[in-house]
């Protein structure tokens, strides 16, 4: 069997529109006046989004975070929630975390359930320290239970590997499933890889290749890896090399480090009518470009992650 080397994913979803404020069907005119003289928050915050967008008039980000304040000052969670995505990322002005930090609190406890998971993804993947990685998991868990999927989804990464409390492969697998159920692609692909594997319960390759096969097409990076290692070592029946080639080099073009090491390892290892040295080295090259150490030690012209 040729070497497994497949990941799970934290989903990287960021949230900065409200949905509910997508189609406003006040006048452009309209909304200013209805912020400033009537202190409307959905009217301040229809305006920071049209403003933010660029459509129906100029873009200006400047502007736009004003109003997302404004919004957020007259009680719109949605408002709050958008000025801190603003201020997370420099948008319209200097980026301020302890600023972002805030308001998305502020939306989170008014129950606006995508700022909780905003705030999440911001703790996890700049934690400043390890209470931030704590608060993560359990900013998550409250925006699963809103039924934000992909919130559960990465809830259940943090349950999976034991970050931020304790491990619990069973509580991952049934969130995994859960977030895949509401909609998560990466839920999808990550309960696919534990019915695979047979982690934290039995092994179902059938429905594991169903779910990764729907990821896939979905542009899933890790799920056209998991579901080409499926393939090329007969998991699911007879090994399809053709089949699995498809997948690895989706996988690698989409930026799958594992992807580009198993077409790699597939093209040396496999059977010898489809070896192809060449092609293996230039898999193994791009594997360890993003970061795959081992494929680094496996090119003919060694170099480092990264380069």
């Amino acid at each position: 069997m040729l070497r497994l080397s497949l990941a799970l994913a934290l989903t990287g979803l960021f949230t900065l529109v409200p949905s509910a404020a997508q189609s406003p069907s006040s006048g452009p005119a309209d909304l200013p006046r209805a912020c400033d003289v009537d202190r409307d928050a959905q009217s301040c915050l229809k305006h920071s989004i049209r403003l933010y967008e660029g459509k129906k008039l100029p873009k200006d980000d400047l502007a736009a975070r004003r109003f997302a304040a404004k919004a957020c000052a007259e009680g719109a969670a949605e408002g709050c929630n958008f000025l801190a995505a603003m201020l997370e990322k420099g948008i319209g002005g200097p980026a301020d975390r302890p600023a972002a930090v805030r308001n998305y609190r502020r939306a989170c406890s008014a129950g606006y359930a995508n700022a909780c998971y905003n705030l999440g993804q911001l703790f996890y993947n700049e934690a400043s320290n390890e209470e931030e990685v704590v608060k993560a998991r359990g900013l998550f868990a409250k925006a699963c239970d809103a039924k934000v999927a992909d919130s559960c989804n990465n809830h259940a990464v943090m349950l999976k590997f034991g970050e931020g409390g304790p491990r619990d492969l069973p509580a991952a697998r049934a969130l995994f499933d859960a977030a895949c159920a509401e909609g998560s692609i990466d839920g999808c692909t990550n309960h696919g890889y534990m019915l695979m594997m047979g982690e934290a319960g039995p092994k179902d390759v059938a429905r594991a290749a169903t779910l990764l096969d729907a990821a896939c097409t979905a542009n899933a990076a890790n799920a056209c890896d998991n579901m080409g290692v499926m393939l090329m070592n007969g998991m699911n029946g007879p090994a399809e090399f053709g089949k699995a080639g498809t997948l690895l080099r989706k996988a690698c073009a989409l930026g799958s480090p594992g992807g580009c090491f198993n077409l790699g390892q597939m093209l040396t290892k496999g059977p010898d009518h489809i070896r192809d040295p060449g092609a293996a080295d230039a898999a193994h090259k791009e594997a360890c470009r993003l970061g795959h150490k081992e494929a680094c030690t496996l090119t003919t012209t060694p170099m480092q992650p990264g380069a």
